[in-house]
């Protein structure tokens, strides 16, 4: 009997030899030190920017490539749509490792900007958008970051995604209820699906310990992993020093995480 190694044109292949790579998302509070965190990644890395100075942070790095998107029209929404070329980066596809898009906030907000414009939106202005001018922004951004990771995935390249901290809900009583992405909508929800790694990075103790929590706590969600165990506490302590650049990074816990195997790693110490 022959093996059936294709189905529908799709290689078929056991689960051990798949490539692995990082589909990441990192959200938390501004300063918090999330460009910081993704710029640890592997490898040569290319940030697509729509934070304005989002890259003040990784001045002092020489593996990162800045491509400054924060002062482009919303007309470069319309690119999120391509699914085999999203914002034009299938020409240099190949000269990076790691793609990071700093921030899906910032980027959903070009996407709102544009559903304002759009003549689907009747009656649409920037202070008062109109239901159609929604709908037009969440599925820019989803289709940016479902097409992102289509293409970095096609050429197994790691990809990575910023957001920011919304304003915490609060009850009547003035108690945090909970805290997640600022996205608009349905997006908090709807935009980590895709990723494999989603990290939350906060500072505690008046700013003097930062904190990357793999499963929900401290009233934060989403947050899932597949690198870390979650059989234990559901964040640790980020160890690194952004001058020197030395402590833990991505890349490490990324090539340890390879080196055993894909076996879940112990949280660091």
């Amino acid at each position: 009997m022959t093996e059936l190694t294709k189905l529908q044109n799709i290689e078929i292949t056991p689960a051990q030899d798949k490539q692995a790579r990082l589909t990441q998302l990192i959200w938390g509070p501004s300063g918090a030190g999330k460009t910081t965190l993704a710029a640890t990644a592997p490898g040569k890395k290319l940030l697509v920017m729509f934070d304005p100075d989002g890259d003040f942070s990784i001045a002092n790095r020489d593996d990162v490539d800045v491509w400054d998107l924060s002062r482009a029209s919303h007309n470069i929404t319309s690119t999120f749509k391509d699914e085999n070329d999203p914002l034009g980066l299938k020409k240099i596809i190949n000269n990076y490792d790691t793609f990071i898009f700093d921030s899906i906030t910032n980027a959903t907000d070009k996407a709102l900007d544009a559903g304002v414009a759009n003549p689907l939106a009747k009656g649409s202005s920037i202070e008062r958008p109109a239901p159609t001018s929604y709908q037009i922004r969440n599925r820019y951004a989803l289709k940016l970051v479902k097409n992102a990771l289509k293409l970095t995935g096609l050429h197994n390249k790691h990809c990575i995604f910023i957001a920011h901290q919304d304003t915490p809900t609060k009850n009547d009583e003035g108690a945090v209820l909970f805290i997640t992405i600022a996205l608009g909508g349905s997006l908090p929800d709807s935009v980590p699906i895709d990723f494999s790694e989603v990290w939350a990075l906060y500072d505690v103790n008046n700013g003097k310990e930062k904190k990357i929590a793999i499963r929900p706590c401290r009233q934060r969600q989403p947050m899932k992993t597949r690198m870390f165990s979650t059989m234990s506490d559901p964040e640790f302590t980020w160890k690194f020093n952004p001058e020197t650049l030395e402590g833990d990074t991505i890349e490490k816990w990324y090539n340890q995480w390879l080196q055993g195997g894909r076996k879940k790693l112990p949280l660091p110490k």
